[in-house]
């Protein structure tokens, strides 16, 4: 449990940052607008998204035996706890299934997820000092 926690929580940084992207206005900088977004984003991921995503594995395993058809049930579990905000968190959830499955395949500790999250925190604070 402690390894899919890990990749998980990894997983809400990284997709969080993907749909930041995708969202954002091609040619505009607004680093107000991005670090919003994404912090917004990120808070809600980390707490729904990563619970969802446990439960729709969970889900999907009880449910089938063949790989495909978990990997195939989970993504639709995915979409459907991602479509209650609408678009934004469609996509969210959709990126957040497609990092997790990437990063199934690289091994993880539990410096890299600290570290990560001391980084957001660090830009965090940062932007807020900028800001003022």
């Amino acid at each position: 449990m402690s390894i899919i926690i890990r990749r998980k929580i990894l997983t809400a940084i990284i997709s969080s940052l993907v749909v930041v992207l995708i969202f954002m206005v091609p040619g505009e900088s607004n680093l107000n607008g991005f670090a919003n977004l994404f912090y917004l984003n990120v808070m809600i991921v980390i707490t729904y998204g990563v619970i969802a995503s446990i439960t729709s594995d969970w889900m999907s395993k009880k449910m089938f035996t063949t790989t495909k058809s978990q990997e195939i049930t989970s993504f639709l579990f995915h979409c459907l706890f991602g479509s209650v905000f609408l678009v934004l968190s469609l996509v969210s959830a959709i990126s957040f299934f497609i990092v997790d499955r990437l990063l199934t395949r690289v091994k993880l500790k539990w410096w890299n997820v600290i570290l990560a999250v001391i980084l957001v925190i660090l830009v965090f604070f940062i932007l807020i000092l900028i800001g003022d």
